[in-house]
């Protein structure tokens, strides 16, 4: 095998229905220079067979076994570890990458000098139907300023990787962002952050690269609000934890983008009281940023005008007592 020009990390976890249809759209990319790397994250079905028959078969994947369960952050990071092409790009295990998406990624990042290319992204049926687009950019850009703040307004989407390239030299040194606990939503979003902190050129392609397959029983769609609630807070405790020495700047850029996503109408709570039995949770979350951004308590539950947030008064609450207020 020549010498990839681009690994694509794809984690598994319980992917045997939907896998070999994703690796085969890997298989059939127009750019032949891939390496493709299957991890497998402990899976309790046929998925670590179907990983050692597709690389015996394909000298272009390799395959890792994690020995247990360790969620898709961690093994998206193993998947960093053993990466070798200078371009990085990511796919998750049920979903389509269209035949030209890493030859078009890749001849922009290179062209435009870029350390972050961003693609546009359809939400599919499983049977490969368009709903509509997940994410969509009116024309091809190159941004060179303000880099880190348009990411924390969601100007170049919601945080999410599989759309993007990276150049190796500005995510590998994430390759070790280990988190203080397991992160079941909004992880690829804290890796996310360490890049767009550093990255210097972001080129933005109109093309639809990409086919998401929106399925109700994902992670990212299923549960209920307090649960999204909850892992989204927990998720801000972990960023400010691990950018905690990058500067007021950055702490106030990160506080501002997670309220905005609290904000959201999917967040939005009935009763505050429905909190009450991730009292412990929330409690774990809220100490950490003590710690390490007490600032960001008031920024996160400052609320826009006219937005409920109601979480934001769980939030308080706790602050409150830990600074020996009245509740």
């Amino acid at each position: 095998m020549t010498t990839p020009a681009v690994s694509v990390i794809v984690p598994v976890f319980n992917g045997e229905d939907t896998l070999e249809r994703s690796v085969n759209s890997l298989l059939d990319q127009t750019l032949k220079a891939l390496e493709i790397i299957l991890i497998n994250d402990g899976s309790s079905d046929g998925s670590a067979d179907l990983i050692d028959r597709l690389a015996a078969q394909h000298p272009q994947i390799r395959a890792i076994h994690n020995q247990e369960n360790q969620g898709v952050h961690e093994t998206r990071l193993n998947g960093l570890r053993a990466a070798v092409a200078p371009w990085i790009g990511f796919l998750d295990a049920d979903d389509i990458a269209r035949p030209e998406m890493f030859e078009k990624l890749h001849a922009a990042g290179q062209k435009h000098g870029a350390d972050i290319v961003v693609c546009g992204a359809w939400r599919v049926t499983g049977d490969r139907k368009v709903i509509n687009p997940k994410l969509r950019f009116r024309n091809n850009a190159t941004v060179t300023g303000d880099i880190f703040r348009r990411f924390c307004q969601f100007r170049f989407g919601t945080g999410m990787l599989w759309n993007k390239l990276f150049r190796r030299e500005l995510i590998m040194p994430y390759s070790a962002l280990h988190f203080p606990w397991r992160q079941n939503i909004n992880e690829d979003l804290i890796l996310n952050i360490g890049c767009f902190k550093d990255a210097n050129t972001v080129h933005l392609m109109k093309d639809m690269l990409y086919e998401y397959v929106f399925r109700e029983t994902s992670a990212s769609t299923s549960g209920s609000v307090e649960k999204a609630c909850l892992q989204t807070l927990r998720a801000y405790a972990v960023a400010v934890s691990l950018f905690r020495d990058c500067g007021e700047d950055v702490l106030a850029e990160i506080t501002n983008m997670y309220r905005q996503q609290l904000s959201w109408p999917p967040y939005q709570l009935d009763d505050t009281r429905s909190m009450a039995s991730f009292g412990p949770e929330i409690t774990e979350a809220v100490e950490l940023i003590v710690r390490c951004y007490p600032a960001g308590l008031g920024g996160l539950t400052t609320t826009p005008p006219r937005t409920p947030m109601s979480l934001g008064r769980v939030v308080n609450a706790l602050s409150r007592r830990f600074r020996g207020e009245a509740v």
